[in-house]
Order: C-alpha cells, then structure tokens, then sequence
C-alpha cells in the first residue's frame, strides 16, 4: 500500500478513535514526544492531552477537508488541511464547533507512523 494511502487511513482512525472514546488506540496513534497545540493556544504533551480529551471534552464529530502529504526522506511527513471538530465539554449540554486548519507531523519509528507534532489553528470568518 502506498504510504500516503496508509497515512490518510491512520488520519482516519484518529478521528474515529476520538470520537469512539478509544484512548488506547489514540495513545498508539500519537508519540511519545509528541507537541499538541490546541487552536486555544493550550500546548499539551501526549499524557496531558489524553488525560484532556478523556476529561475535559467529547469529541462528536472530527471532519477533515483535503489533506496535502509533503515527505521528507522515507521517515517523515507532513500532512496539512482543514478540520472541523464538534465538541462539549464534559458534564455541559452546549456543542462547540471549531473550524480552523491542521498541521501534522508524521514520523516513522519503531512503532510505526506516528503523530509527533499537532498544530491547529482557528478560522476566522
């Protein structure tokens, strides 16, 4: 399989792991070192931010537009485009929706494709 075909399906495993509240599959997903930017702001490594999406919000729903795969060398790409999350905040009734743009570092180590950078960025109508 085409390692772009093999990372868009792992982008879609991501979401669905979000979503499905699959936390051990989203801990597979991302690395060890991994950089979470929130389009808050907020900078999480991976332990803080598995500990925010399991306790702080639900994820109803993450949409993806197209998404451009740049590699550098065999071990290293970068996946960028829109995302739009549907959220609430845990114990709250209200959906957020959250429009903005993603970039994402894939690296490929010992443990397969992993997420080892993600930076969203809000959108501004």
């Amino acid at each position: 399989m085409p390692v772009k075909t093999q990372l868009l399906q792992l982008e879609t495993e991501r979401r669905r792991a979000l979503v499905e509240e699959d936390y051990a599959r989203v801990a597979e997903l991302f690395a060890d070192d991994l950089v979470y930017v929130h389009t808050t702001g907020l900078v999480q490594g991976k332990a803080d931010y598995l500990d925010y999406a399991r306790s702080a919000v639900q994820y109803l729903a993450i949409e993806r537009g197209e998404l451009q795969i740049r590699f550098y060398g065999e071990r290293l790409a970068v996946m960028t485009g829109p995302q739009c999350n549907t959220l609430q905040k845990r114990g709250g009734d209200q959906l957020i929706r959250g429009e903005g743009f993603a970039t994402q570092v894939w690296a490929l180590g010992e443990n397969g494709w992993q997420i080892s950078s993600f930076h969203a960025t809000r959108l501004f109508s």
